[in-house]
């Protein structure tokens, strides 16, 4: 083999070697593609613990949920977002005025979670409060229901 041959063997090599890789590269994003891209969410249903947990008077804010959770001795159980219908800011609840505040954009919200000030478009969510068998409450914020909801235990 001299050395034009040899060339002209080794750029056809570098062709073909060059020509598969991109179909395999192409066929592996098609693939891709074609696969869904799923983003799991926290479950909107869960519990919150035993009622006995709860303190009567200013709200419990619960972190990791993004809720309020009231309890009453008269009325019962509520839960409410503690997301702003602005831009998803987390409010927070100040009892000199039992009112929501929110930091960013200066919502306020009433007791009730309606709208008073700022630039929020709709009320405040309230979830549903259940209690489980083992006793234990559980939210769902699958379920929005008005705010005059409460659970009595």
């Amino acid at each position: 083999m001299n050395r034009r041959e040899f060339f002209k063997f080794s750029w056809g090599a570098v062709g073909i070697a060059a020509l598969c890789s991109a179909v395999g590269i192409s066929l592996a994003a098609v693939v891709r593609f074609l696969m869904p891209s799923v983003f799991y969410e926290p479950p909107q249903t869960f519990k919150i613990g035993e009622p006995g947990d709860f303190p009567f008077g200013p709200p419990t804010f619960l972190v990791d949920e993004k809720i309020f959770v009231f309890r009453d001795r008269d009325k019962g159980f509520a839960a409410a977002s503690a997301v702003c219908t602005h831009l998803g800011c987390t409010v927070a609840h100040f009892s000199s005025d039992q009112k929501f505040h929110c930091p960013c954009h200066g919502s306020v919200f009433a007791a009730d979670g309606s709208v008073q000030h700022g630039p929020a478009p709709r009320a405040l969510d309230w979830f549903e409060v259940t209690q489980a068998r083992d006793g234990q409450l559980r939210v769902d914020k699958d379920k929005v229901v008005p705010p005059t909801y409460r659970l009595m235990v």
